[in-house]
């Protein structure tokens, strides 16, 4: 396995900017809620990196709570991720109940794909900061039932509240892989 920089998600300095009644459209479909703003700093790099964030929270149960920077540092990795979001479902499954997940959907650096979608089996293949986050982890089948065949994929659990989680999980799913050229490869 590669070596990786060491990055911690304690060292985000996530701050509320504020909050507003707001809406936006998901897959083409109007949505409506609160929308929070934060101020994030990355103080994992020797140049504090600061972004903007949005949490867009509907008012609508059963919507997608969906992060997105709205302003990210001017470097090349980081190009175009203003048009990136990670998306929080709302999980269904008895002890699950209350809690919200998302893909384990990493950027992919080849530029070839948006995103690489990571089963259970690779959970042993991510980069060390998901370290942190393992006792998030689940299968998605563990958390909400699926009609179709992607009941393996790997999941993360949080909160609908815990937005610097979800902030988090944006940094490790897409920011830090995009800047350490993150690409999975299957052992064996």
């Amino acid at each position: 396995m590669p070596r990786y920089r060491r990055y911690r998600l304690a060292k985000l300095q996530i701050d509320a900017m504020g909050e507003r009644r707001a809406s936006w459209t998901f897959t083409r479909e109007p949505v409506s809620g609160v929308e929070f703003t934060y101020a994030v700093i990355d103080a994992n790099n020797t140049t504090r990196h600061f972004w903007e964030f949005l949490v867009r929270v509907p008012t609508a149960g059963d919507d997608r709570i969906e992060v997105r920077p709205r302003a990210t540092p001017a470097l090349k990795a980081w190009i175009g991720l203003e048009r990136r979001s990670l998306t929080f479902a709302r999980a269904s499954r008895a002890g699950y109940r209350g809690w919200y997940y998302c893909q384990i959907a990493l950027a992919d650096p080849t530029g070839e794909r948006t995103k690489d979608v990571l089963k259970k089996h690779e959970r042993a293949l991510l980069p060390p900061w998901f370290d942190e986050l393992s006792g998030r982890l689940r299968v998605k089948e563990t958390v909400r039932s699926t009609k179709g065949n992607d009941g393996d994929q790997l999941v993360a659990v949080v909160r609908p509240t815990e937005h610097a989680q979800m902030i988090g999980l944006f940094f490790a799913t897409k920011v830090w892989v995009l800047k350490e050229k993150v690409v999975l490869a299957e052992a064996g």
